[in-house]
């Protein structure tokens, strides 16, 4: 997944420099919660399937691509992991069999589309974007082996929107959604994953 990423930003990046178009780099570290299925799905049995009660954290970096005050298109790469609290779990016949906790991996590439009210370094944007992802949950039994699940290549697509206080900084809130398959041997048991976000987005190299 970094690959085409990469290739993709370098090849839009010699491509837009000799036409005007201002390029910075910079980074973002944040904190999710999950919401949806992904907070609240049980199995028959009563079993959380994803990250209840749990949180997230994230970073990466990103290169915005700054066409005009308003107008940017910004490609990023993003880790984010979550933890879900750990829960006791029953036998069907009602016997204890310790506990569980689930721990999820989500690899992300894609692009937003940014709108800046004011400018690129100063005031309220928003955004929109599609993203590609893998993701992975580990469930690990206490007193059974760890459960290992991974798909490749779902598609997310997050909104949000921020607030730049000066050309390094901003803060901002997302709403993510991947979709995911819901059964088959790797599968999480409900459609998609989604959650909310807040992120300090850092700038470097902008003028």
């Amino acid at each position: 997944m970094r690959q085409p990423f990469l290739l993709l930003a370098l090849t839009a990046g010699t491509c837009l420099m000799g036409q005007g178009v201002r390029i910075n780099g910079g980074a973002q570290v944040g904190v999710a919660a999950p919401t949806g299925d992904f907070a609240t799905k049980e199995t028959w049995q009563g079993d959380y399937l994803g990250a209840n009660g749990g949180f997230g954290l994230h970073f990466g970096g990103h290169l915005d691509l700054n066409f005009n005050a308003h107008h940017q298109l910004r490609l990023h790469g993003t880790v984010h992991g979550f933890a879900s609290l750990e829960q006791d779990i029953y036998s069907s016949n009602g016997y204890y069999d310790g506990t569980l906790q689930n721990g999820f991996g989500v690899a992300q590439a894609g692009g937003d589309y940014v709108y800046n009210l004011v400018s690129p370094s100063k005031g309220l944007y928003f955004l929109a974007g599609l993203n590609l992802n893998k993701v992975t949950l580990t469930a690990k039994y206490s007193d059974f082996e760890d459960l290992d699940i991974s798909q490749s290549g779902r598609v997310g697509l997050r909104i949000g929107a921020g607030y730049t206080f000066n050309r390094v900084f901003s803060l901002e809130g997302q709403i993510n959604s991947i979709s995911v398959e819901a059964n088959g041997r790797d599968g999480f048991g409900y459609n998609d994953i989604s959650w909310v976000s807040v992120s300090a987005v850092f700038r470097f190299g902008r003028r």
